[in-house]
Parts: C-alpha cells; sequence; structure tokens
C-alpha cells in the first residue's frame, strides 16, 4: 500500500506543477497530497534527481524550470518523445518503490494515456483542447472572458457568464474564476462551457483570486466532512469512473475480499456523493461514518415523489 500512496502522491505533485505552474508553495503541495513539508521537499529532490529541475519564484511557489508556455494545444495533452524519454527515466528512478514488472506497466501506460489520438475521449478532443488552450492564454494576459452557452445545472439554463479565469484544471475538469456579475468567487465545469471568448478588459478583481478547496465530486467547500463508504466492486467501479478524482482516496479492504473502502473529505451537503448513493445503493455495503450522511440520504428518499 505504501509503493502505491508514494507513486500516487508523486504523479500527483508532478501534475500540480505541470498544471499550475508557480501555483502553490510548499505548503499547499503538502496539504494537496495530505503529506508533512519535509516529504514534499524529499519528493521535490526526488524529481530534481531525475531529472526534472524544480524552481520556485520570489513567492516561494514551484514549477518546472525551463518550460515555455504552451501554444500549442497538443502540448497540452501528451509528451514528445523526449520528454516521454525523459519520465521513462524517472521511473526508472522510482522503481526502487515498486517491482520491476510494475515500472514497466507503468511506463506503456504513460505512453498509451497520452497517445489522444487513439484514445478518443471527449475531453481529450480539439473542442476541449481549444477552451482550455484559450483559458489559459486568458490567465497569462490576465484578460476576461466569456463563457459561452455555459450549461448550469444550478439554474437549469444556458447563458454566458462574464468571469476572470485564475486555474484551469482539465483532469477534475474544473475552473476557478470570478464571476463578474455576481461578484464572487465561482467553479464551472470546464466540460459545460461553450466555446470561451475574450473580452478587451484586464483583470479588475486580481485581489479576489483565491484558489478555494474542491472534493473529489468537484464541489467547493471550505468545510468539509469525513466520509468513510465501504463498496462492492460494481460500486467501485462506478465511483472511479464518474469521478475520477475519488481513485486516490479508495483501496481493497484489509478485512474483506471484494471490497473497498472509500474515506475522504467531501463537501458538507453531500453534492454529487448523495446521487452516487442513491443511484448505485444496490451496490453499496455499507455506510460506515458519519451518521449525518445517513439521516441526509433518508431525507431525500422521503423528499422523492414518484
Amino acid at each position: 500500500m505504501e509503493k502505491v500512496d508514494i507513486r500516487r502522491r508523486l504523479l500527483r505533485l508532478m501534475m500540480a506543477l505541470l498544471e499550475h505552474p508557480f501555483g502553490y508553495t510548499k505548503q499547499q503541495l503538502a496539504r494537496l497530497c495530505q503529506v508533512s513539508t519535509d516529504t514534499i521537499e524529499r519528493d521535490l529532490d526526488a524529481l530534481d534527481n531525475a531529472g526534472f529541475t524544480v524552481c520556485k519564484n520570489d513567492n516561494r511557489c514551484y514549477a518546472f524550470a525551463g518550460e515555455k508556455p504552451l501554444k500549442q494545444l497538443k502540448e497540452l495533452v501528451y509528451f514528445n518523445e523526449d520528454e516521454q524519454n525523459l519520465l521513462a527515466q524517472a521511473i526508472d528512478h522510482f522503481a526502487r518503490y515498486m517491482q520491476r514488472a510494475q515500472a514497466e506497466k507503468l511506463k506503456r501506460k504513460v505512453v498509451d494515456l497520452y497517445d489522444y489520438r487513439r484514445l478518443g475521449f471527449a475531453h481529450l478532443r480539439r473542442p476541449y483542447l481549444d477552451k482550455i488552450g484559450l483559458l489559459r492564454q486568458s490567465v497569462e494576459e490576465k484578460r476576461q472572458v466569456t463563457l459561452v452557452n455555459y450549461h448550469s445545472s444550478n439554474s437549469n439554463r444556458i447563458g454566458d457568464r462574464r468571469v476572470e479565469c485564475f486555474l484551469v484544471l482539465p483532469p477534475e475538469d474544473i475552473l476557478q474564476a470570478y464571476d463578474l456579475d455576481r461578484q464572487e468567487l465561482r467553479h464551472f465545469r470546464l466540460s459545460r462551457v461553450g466555446r470561451v471568448e475574450f473580452l478587451p478588459q484586464k483583470w479588475a478583481y486580481e485581489h479576489q483570486h483565491q484558489i478555494r478547496r474542491t472534493d473529489p465530486f468537484r464541489i467547493v467547500d471550505d468545510n468539509q466532512v469525513w466520509v468513510h463508504l465501504r463498496l462492492k466492486v460494481g460500486a467501485y467501479n462506478e465511483l472511479i469512473e464518474r469521478f475520477p478524482a475519488t481513485l486516490a482516496n479508495t483501496f481493497p479492504a484489509a478485512d474483506e475480499p471484494d471490497v473497498y473502502d472509500f474515506q475522504c473529505n467531501v463537501n458538507r451537503g453531500f453534492l454529487g456523493l448523495t446521487n452516487f448513493i442513491l443511484g448505485f445503493y444496490h451496490q453499496l455495503i455499507e455506510v460506515v461514518t458519519p451518521d449525518s450522511l445517513i439521516e441526509h440520504l433518508r431525507a431525500e428518499v422521503e423528499r422523492m415523489r414518484f
């Protein structure tokens, strides 16, 4: 289990540095990976020793050194051959934490993962990449943009949103931005944005830009609650496929075969999690904690009308 945790943490750390250069301090990276700052320091040294030069700016935020702005959309998704070889060398460096066969399998997965033409996933196709490229450009240029034809689940309406985008997270399908009309921080789903249009204005509310915590169900809530579920294989499959971020918090049960434990902090309103449980309750073994989740689910069922 420890070896798996190390690999996941290192990959999560690399993704954080790639997705948001100079966006995290050592303390913030430690909170993101749920480890101590000393552990992050050792991880950064390991990356540096493996050939991934890590540097920090005057604000003590970290990034990979020598990276040029990603002008070509394809660079957002996959490594070129030299970069793949460099990543393979890094995996070899960390091979002492895993079996050799596992290291080779991981290298093959990296190659397959970034061959987006063969995978053909919707979020790796040109329209999605166009949006990511434009949004990242707006961050670099500090430009206001309009999210055209945004499909909102909260209002059940399709409309435009004028925003100042300051953080783009493609793996989580999340865009963090300041909503100019509502005058507040908002999280948007990248996949629900029709297209992106630049506005002539520069940022006017940069002092309001604050990165807020997002749970594995893509819900923003600084007051989160600890949840522990036990799942059958079917529920486990549905959970990690619908909410990939939950994979880092779901592990095989130690006391029973074909059972998985999902444990992590989630939003206090149980948004996202509620729909999952009610949709796949027949594959759910137990809600271990908290009692407030059980009470919430009972109340939701009582409100149902058919």
